[in-house]
């Protein structure tokens, strides 16, 4: 059976490139394009793994992983952050709340991503 993926971010073309990628390699996609949909989609889905943008309108990437990381029923699932920012603070904080791995985008290849993919779910 596939993992099933959730990427979170507000830019829809970011989505559906990464989506894409990922669906080749046998991923299954859900999509999201803020926090506020990415918590209801881990209401509704079993959920592998977290891609998460960090910036984005309402619930951000930071105040998603502080929501995701204090629900029992949604902390074991790890979360790669994706994101534009890459200032080290960020990146730490991103790390503190629970972010297995922060990928830069402008620094990121789409192999890059399935890479990090494959070793955060164990494969």
């Amino acid at each position: 059976m596939a993992k099933k993926i959730l990427l979170i971010d507000d830019n829809r073309l970011t989505r559906e490139i990464n989506g894409s990628v990922l669906e080749q390699a046998g991923y299954k996609i859900v999509s999201a394009g803020d926090g506020s949909q990415g918590l209801k989609k881990l209401e509704e889905e079993k959920i592998d793994l977290i891609i998460l943008d960090l910036i984005m309108p309402g619930i951000d990437g930071f105040e998603f992983l502080k929501l995701c990381k204090k629900n029992p029923l949604t902390q074991h699932i790890p979360v790669a952050v994706l994101t534009i920012r890459d200032s080290p603070q960020d990146i730490e904080t991103a790390k503190r709340l629970g972010a297995e791995v922060c990928l830069i985008k402008h620094k990121m290849r789409p192999k890059a991503l399935l890479d990090s993919v494959r070793i955060i779910l164990g494969e």
